[in-house]
């Protein structure tokens, strides 16, 4: 699984994991120069707002620590990290650890697996404090003996918004940066007969496993192929919010050369920041949860798809349930991470949307809290601080790098 600079998802993973294992052994607060290849991404000066140094935002982790990373906006001197629970907990803090001369790049260790914490950077005089940002330790790496697949999850936006026949070679181009070797859309309506679409792909070796009318579900031949086992199930909007059926398309795949199966799922939930969508996003997840066991999908389940819901929006409601059922999102649970700071919802701005607190990522790939993930990435090329045009979708698309036992 070749990536466009050369290096394989395998050998990457081998890196991540080393890294992680360096970290888990350091007992101090150390100061990372170098990251790997796949978390080498900082965030650009425009992104500090006037007197204020930049948020912190994770570009590694580990069970016990995390790298973060802030634009430093030609500022000299050091700085200062709190951290907490909450970010409360963060703005009463008064224990801070700084930075050497000149350095916007921090690890922090002695961390819990799994847990969630809030940071804060300000000036060694304790100025321009930054915004708050909150991210959970990955309670588990890779595997030993695991083997990576990478997966997208991307909504296309294909028929609500205009203009697909100028958009439609930027939905190609995102997809082959991506390199996925499953990718699931979203809003694809009437698209899964798009012949330029699927014919641009095929030449690249992609294949159409499964088209819900809504969602499709495609795959890269050198690496996966469909085990048999294709399907599509409703999932009732029940009483809150009437109109038409939410769909979900499935796929079970097999890895070639391991005989490994997974499955992909793709969906879309209600949309809507109010609470009555929250909670019929959460009867869509229960339903979506309580269905998949009785159809005959194989091996790890991967719940992909543009879910509305994220810790950044109110409740996250999709998520509780999730994490219920024993599932994690792959943002969370990834040891290193590629343009964290880029909202997956772009809403056709010329500037990339950030959220400053949590992320905020509608559009995510939620996997078994067993299985590690070393790479996470929004997929947004930018130039000079702006998304590159023409911009393929409202939304970008969502990259994970799982590890299947």
């Amino acid at each position: 699984m070749a990536g466009m600079s050369g290096v394989t998802d395998h050998e990457r993973g081998i890196d991540l994991v080393s890294t992680v294992l360096f970290m888990r052994l350091t007992s101090k607060l150390v100061v990372l120069a170098v990251i790997g290849a796949a978390a080498t991404a900082s965030l650009p000066a425009s992104a500090v707002a006037s007197g204020a140094v930049g948020v912190p935002w994770v570009v590694a982790a580990s069970p016990t620590s995390m790298t973060l990373d802030w634009p430093a906006a030609g500022e000299a001197g050091r700085y200062r990290v709190v951290h907490g629970r909450t970010p409360s907990e963060v703005r009463r803090a008064t224990q801070a650890q700084r930075t050497r001369p000149a350095t916007s790049r921090l690890a922090v260790t002695g961390l819990r697996p799994g847990t969630e914490y809030c940071f804060q950077v300000a000036r060694a005089n304790r100025s321009g404090r930054s915004g708050v940002y909150c991210h959970s330790t990955p309670s588990v790496v890779p595997a030993a003996g695991a083997t990576p697949v990478t997966v997208v999850t991307f909504n296309i936006c294909g028929h609500v918004c205009e203009g697909w026949a100028g958009r439609r070679p930027a939905v190609v181009r995102r997809i082959l940066d991506s390199g996925a070797d499953v990718v699931a859309l979203q809003e694809t309506t009437r698209r899964g007969r798009d012949t330029k679409l699927l014919g641009a792909l095929r030449r690249q070796g992609y294949r159409l496993a499964h088209d819900t009318q809504n969602e499709m579900v495609l795959y890269r031949m050198a690496t996966v192929s469909p085990a048999g086992r294709v399907a599509s199930i409703q999932l009732p909007w029940g009483t809150v919010v009437p109109g038409p059926a939410t769909t979900a398309g499935w796929t079970t795949f097999e890895l070639l050369g391991t005989g490994k199966r997974f499955t992909v799922v793709s969906t879309h939930f209600t949309a809507g920041r109010s609470l009555a969508a929250d909670r019929q996003r959460k009867r869509e997840a229960a339903r979506l949860l309580a269905l998949m066991p009785g159809t005959r999908a194989e091996g790890p389940v991967l719940y992909s798809g543009d879910f509305n819901s994220s810790r950044a929006r109110r409740g996250d409601g999709v998520g509780r349930v999730f994490r219920r059922a024993g599932y994690v999102d792959a943002y969370q649970q990834s040891v290193s991470h590629t343009k964290a700071w880029v909202s997956s919802s772009n809403g056709f701005a010329a500037r990339p949307r950030r959220e400053l607190r949590y992320g905020d990522h509608i559009d995510r790939i939620l996997v078994p809290a067993s299985l590690g993930v070393s790479g996470w990435e929004v997929v947004a090329p930018l130039r000079r601080g702006k998304n590159v045009r023409p911009l393929a979708s409202d939304h970008h698309p969502v990259r994970a790098t799982i590890w299947l036992p």
